[in-house]
């Protein structure tokens, strides 16, 4: 008789602490410093990468995300299984705690990471999304809230660099002087913002009108995140530029509750729990006739390859999270002229960086 070894799924995690190359400001408040998480699935001799990139707007902390993940960890005999069963696991994790998205989405990420890498496909592919790169829209690049001095210097910076559609963050005493001082530099660029929930319903229509004035493709999130329908509602109907809405939008049965008071949503895989609920959030709203926009936290290249799976199900893309930092310790999807291109490796194409680049 000959013995047979029973291949089994082993889960590590450990604290991912990056830095912007310059303070990162929203409405919620201003950091240089991103405390995310790594997750390792290990089957065989394969590795799939995933990062958590908690929110506090969100509920999540990089504390909540590492107790979650230790709770998964203590059970993850029963957990994990095939490693090709990622909607049963999802499905199990759901049993086990509910919410903490961010968490959940790192484990998702690194078993479409590692489904990949044993099959030896792309995760595009292992989706059925593998496109031509004409069918993937632009990314934005994301300024942030400063002083106007150094708003005007990080508009030129990205100028500098070759972006060529930028968001702008609002939610501020001065979001006029702001986009004033962006388009002194960059009169005529692409532009979307982002209030980040930072007015009110009153405010948020005033707002818009001035920002049509200076040519802005849409808002994001002019209302807090519990706002009421009626008061997105009101916004739309009373608002010359589209209106998307970010932190309100969590998974499908949010589009649902708000469809016919925004024009749009914004996709996240840390607030959405991963790609395939994601999925379904892109279904549901191409359901309900809005645009949609796949954006991110402040991740490294491991997040911003994992959205990249799915750039040519939207509209819009706002993939800069990596970008923006100076000390990626991952390589993966490539910005080139504009666009956030992904690999096709096996897997999300993601590695550690090399500490000598």
């Amino acid at each position: 008789m000959t013995a047979t070894t029973t291949k089994t799924m082993g889960m590590s995690f450990e604290p991912l602490t990056m830095h912007t190359r310059h303070p990162f400001g929203i409405s919620y408040g201003t950091s240089q410093e991103t405390k995310n998480v790594l997750v390792k699935l290990q089957y065989d001799n394969h590795i799939g990468y995933g990062e958590a990139a908690p929110a506090s707007y969100h509920g999540e902390s990089r504390e909540t995300v590492m107790t979650v993940l230790a709770k998964f960890q203590e059970c993850q005999s029963e957990l994990f299984g095939d490693p090709f069963a990622i909607a049963a696991t999802t499905a199990r994790m759901d049993k086990i705690i509910a919410g903490h998205a961010a968490a959940k989405s790192a484990i998702e990420m690194a078993m479409h990471d590692l489904a990949g890498k044993i099959a030896g496909l792309s995760t595009r592919r292992m989706l059925g999304l593998f496109d031509a790169p004409q069918a993937m829209p632009m990314t934005d690049f994301t300024i942030g809230i400063d002083s106007l001095d150094m708003i005007e210097k990080k508009t030129e910076e990205a100028l500098a660099a070759g972006h060529k559609l930028l968001k702008v963050k609002l939610g501020t005493s001065y979001d006029r002087e702001i986009i004033e001082k962006v388009r002194k530099v960059a009169a005529h660029i692409p532009l979307r913002v982002d209030a980040n929930g930072g007015w009110s319903p009153k405010e948020a229509v005033e707002k818009a009108k001035f920002l049509a004035e200076h040519n802005i493709e849409f808002i994001e999130q002019p209302l807090p995140k519990f706002a009421h329908k009626e008061d997105f509602a009101f916004v739309k109907e009373h608002s010359p530029v589209m209106i998307f809405a970010d932190e309100s939008i969590c998974k499908a049965s949010d589009v649902a509750r708000l469809a016919g008071a925004i024009d749009g949503v914004v996709v996240k895989l840390a607030k959405s729990g991963g790609l395939l609920e994601a999925i379904r959030i892109i279904s549901t709203a191409r359901a309900h006739s809005l645009k949609v926009m796949f954006g991110m936290m402040i991740e490294s290249s491991i997040g911003v390859t994992a959205a990249a799976q799915l750039a040519s199900l939207c509209d819009y893309l706002d993939l800069d999270g990596a970008l923006l930092l100076r000390d990626d310790p991952f390589i993966g999807a490539v910005w080139q002229d504009g666009y956030m291109m992904p690999n096709d490796k096996p897997g999300l194409g993601v590695s550690p960086r090399n500490t000598d680049e």
